[in-house]
């Protein structure tokens, strides 16, 4: 596990003695590089939009570490933050996220004991969700092309290597959580996808799966397009707002308090409201 402590973000009109809801925050890096201060800049922006109190996890790097220490790391960091007396944390409201790898990771660790029942809600950002079809295969897949040059193309292959030893299962739930039981992970899930990324055909699918929807014809039906990507930081933070915003809004949906209690089972009728995908142009 590694030694570093997690970083942690107060809501700047937090009054002591009140409890907050809790965001359990996983940086991304294929699974072998970065570390926690990379999400500084959102989590300072996150804890004063939301007014959650912000924990932000490291976990072990591959190739050292490969599958599953990582998704191990993440689990035990987190039910010792929730076991931390000294920090307000309303146990009833929290959500567990994450960028890219670390999505993965907080879909994966939430099915674990400890957590498994006590996440109430997910917000993943491109995550991958299926480690079962090589780069290649999901470059090939994508439903938009001739956009521009995905990034993963070439580094994927290096991830894979890394992260899923010989042998490997890939359809382990703790692995590709889209293949998870769906009493296994938290009752309100939200994905954001991007247009371009080979990692976004396997978000959509899994988040159809879980609300119900793979009967629909055209599985871009559900998408709500937004906009992302200039070069430059202000712009860009000027387009980001929209996704942000309606991610906020979802998580006041999912951390509402007559809404607190987390029910064993969740009736097919919920998916709808429970289960969000946000398509943007990267």
């Amino acid at each position: 596990m590694p030694a570093q402590t997690p970083n942690i973000f107060f809501p700047p009109n937090y009054k002591p003695g009140e409890l907050l809801p809790l965001y359990l925050n996983i940086h991304g890096g294929g699974f072998a590089v970065c570390d926690p201060q990379n999400d500084d800049e959102f989590c300072v922006m996150w804890a004063k939009r939301t007014g959650m109190l912000i924990v932000s996890l490291d976990y072990s790097k591959a190739p050292l570490y490969p599958f599953p220490v990582a998704v191990y790391d993440v689990a035990a960091l987190a039910n010792a933050v929730l076991a931390d007396t000294s920090l307000p944390i309303d146990k009833t409201r929290v959500v567990i996220g994450g960028f890219s790898a670390g999505s993965n990771l907080a879909l994966c660790a939430s099915q674990l004991p400890g957590l498994n029942g006590h996440i109430k809600a997910a917000l993943t950002f491109y995550p991958i969700v299926d480690w079962g079809h090589p780069p290649n295969e999901k470059l090939e897949m994508r439903a938009y092309k001739g956009g521009p040059k995905d990034h993963l193309e070439v580094p994927s292959y290096w991830f894979d290597w890394g992260y899923v030893a010989p042998g490997q299962n890939r359809r382990d739930p703790l692995l590709s959580p889209c293949y998870a039981r769906k009493q296994d992970l938290p009752p309100w899930i939200y994905i954001i996808g991007a247009q371009w990324d080979m990692l976004r055909l396997e978000s959509q699918d899994m988040i159809h799966d879980l609300a119900g929807l793979k009967y629909l014809e055209d599985q871009e039906a559900d998408f709500e397009n937004g906009t992302k990507s200039p070069q430059k930081k202000k712009k860009r933070e000027g387009k980001c707002e929209p996704i942000y915003e309606e991610a906020h809004a979802w998580l006041k949906k999912a951390l509402a308090k007559e809404d607190c209690e987390i029910p064993p089972r969740i009736a097919p009728e919920t998916f709808l409201r429970k289960y969000s995908l946000v398509s943007s142009e990267l």
